[in-house]
This record gives structure tokens, sequence and C-alpha cells, in this order.
């Protein structure tokens, strides 16, 4: 509980030291909800661009599978940018970079990759994405731009608004959920990453989940920590985009500077951690985003 305090304060004021580089209006709609959402983030020609840029690079995506998700990415570092001019664009935007680090709290590269989730492969309602959760105790930056409408039969992401924020209500659930640590019986909760049920959320004051059903060129950029999912989806359905993620240690007290070293060594992580965590799609000619 104490470490939980501790995360959040420090996390409070790093985003305060990075808060002059975004606007007020975004700072407020942040603080209620948890999420930010950007509509027609790109020109038309750019985004088609980035659209045809995802789609080349099919041949070089590894994949995971959760029950029936099969989850698609590709890393793309600084050498592969230098390769993807739509990408590189959009990674060099100093507005959503600003946007992204502020919601993470620190002053590095966001780490992007192409993402596609497909609804295929594995175990029947054994995806645990599609369960209400938080991703660890501490704040987190996740984000999405999406490269095609997301319609309800492609699994839109939901959030509960206001689910990031530190309650005393959402402190006793999360020391509740302490006591029984390693005993829970879901795998991703033991380690830390607490699910909590639809029905238990009125409990905590939470009572508004909204859906992203969301056309192409729409950036979502979300705090983690708050409870979201993946929504049930269509057979063979699936939604592509340019997925950002930012997750550092909570307990560094300034938020870490965006210097070419710091960047590199956070991506030789990254990059290792997805090589670590996935593999090459058996059969990649008709698994092509």
């Amino acid at each position: 509980m104490i470490r939980v305090i501790v995360a959040r304060t420090i996390t409070g004021f790093r985003r305060w030291i990075l808060s002059w580089n975004i606007s007020s209006e975004h700072r407020r709609a942040f603080r209620k909800t948890g999420y930010l959402r950007i509509s027609n983030v790109l020109p038309p020609d750019q985004f088609k661009r980035l659209q045809d840029e995802a789609t080349n690079s099919w041949p070089d995506v590894r994949e995971f599978i959760q029950g029936d998700t099969t989850t698609q990415l590709l890393f793309l570092d600084q050498a592969t940018l230098n390769t993807l001019p739509a990408a590189k664009a959009l990674c060099e935007s100093s507005q959503l970079k600003h946007l992204m680090n502020y919601v993470a709290s620190t002053a590095i590269r966001p780490w992007p990759h192409f993402l596609r989730v497909c609804n295929m492969g594995g175990k029947i309602d054994n995806d645990p994405q599609k369960h209400f959760h938080a991703d660890t105790f501490h704040p987190t930056m996740k984000a999405w731009l999406f490269l095609e409408d997301v319609t309800a039969d492609k699994g839109p992401f939901q959030y509960i608004e206001g689910s990031h924020r530190m309650t005393l209500k959402r402190l006793r659930w999360e020391y509740q959920q302490s006591i029984t640590g390693r005993d829970l019986s879901e795998r991703y909760a033991a380690r830390g990453s607490l699910r909590i049920e639809e029905g238990e959320l009125a409990s905590l004051a939470l009572n508004k989940i909204k859906k992203f059903e969301v056309p192409a060129n729409t950036l979502i950029i979300a705090d983690t920590s708050g409870f979201h999912r993946r929504s049930e989806a269509a057979s063979n359905s699936s939604r592509s985009s340019i997925y950002f993620s930012l997750r550092l240690n909570p307990f560094i007290p300034f938020p870490l500077p965006n210097i070419d070293s710091i960047n590199q060594f956070a991506e030789r992580l990254v990059a290792k951690h997805i090589k670590k965590t996935t593999q090459r799609p058996a059969d990649t000619d008709q698994r092509a985003p």
C-alpha cells in the first residue's frame, strides 16, 4: 500500500514538471477521465502513406497468443524508423510526443510498434485482456493510432473513466487484493496486474465504461493503471494500429531526459523483451495485416 502511494505521488510530481508542454484543456481532460482522444491526427496523404508502410512491413512481425486472440507486432526502433518515413514523421511529432510523455511522466521517446490484434487462435473465452484490469500498481502509458475504423465487431478498447485516480476506495481495494497476493487464481493478477469484475466497479464509485468505437486516424492515449480491457470480437476479425508504450521505474523522482544514450538503452531492452516473449508467425502468408 505504501509503494502505491509513493509511486503515485512521484508520478504526479513528474507530470507537473512536464505539464507545461501540453494545453490546459488536455490536462483537465486527462485528469478527469484517465485518457486522451485525438481525432484526425494526420493529414489524409500522410495517413495513407502510414497505412501503406504498416501493410508492407508484415513479413517482419512477431506474435503471441492469449486465449482466442493473436497479437502481431513489429517494434519500430530507430533503425527501422529510418526506412519508414511516414512512421518516423509521426514519431517525431513534438505535439503527440508531449502528450504521451505527460501521461507516462517521462521525457524519453515513446516505444512505437506496428500492431495487429486478431481474434483467432488459442482457446475461446480465455483471453486475459478481455477482463477489466490494471496493468500494474503505478501509472503507465499506452497509446494507439488506429489505422482503420474500429467497429464493435473488432474488439474495441474499453476504459473505465476516472479509474486512474487513487481514491480511498481504490486504495482499500488494492490493499485487500494484496493480502491474497500470489494466491489469486488468475496468474496475471497474482503477478500484479489486478483484475476486477464489472459488478465490483460500483463499490469503487466507478460507473462509466468508455468503448472506443472510433474512425481511422484516431489516437487514444491512456494511463493503463486505470481499469481497461479488450472487447469481445467477431471470429477472424482484426484491428491494426500504431501502438506506443512507456513503462519505467515509478520511483525515479524526476522525468528521464530525452537523450540518445537513455533512449537507445531503453529501446534495446524493449527489443530484447519482445524477442523473448513472442515468436515468428507459423504461417506468415495467411497472417499479413
